[in-house]
């Protein structure tokens, strides 16, 4: 999911937020199951911001699984 359209989920939430914020976010908006997947597997800490989630996002397994070897 691109960062944009993730702080479209994020709008109206008050940072810093931890994952179960952020799914519940998620899940209100309705985003597909990769991206539910992805949030449960970052890091239960405080996220400043969208991008900070997102980066988190791009780092989880469920991410990285779907990326081509260079």
């Amino acid at each position: 999911m691109r960062a944009s359209l993730f702080a479209d989920v994020m709008r109206g939430v008050a940072f810093p937020v931890r994952p179960r914020q952020i799914a519940a976010a998620a899940d209100h908006h309705g985003v597909d199951t990769l991206t539910r997947r992805k949030i449960e597997q970052i890091p239960d800490r405080e996220y400043t911001d969208v991008f900070d989630i997102v980066v988190a996002l791009s780092s989880t397994p469920a991410h990285l699984s779907g990326r081509r070897p260079l």
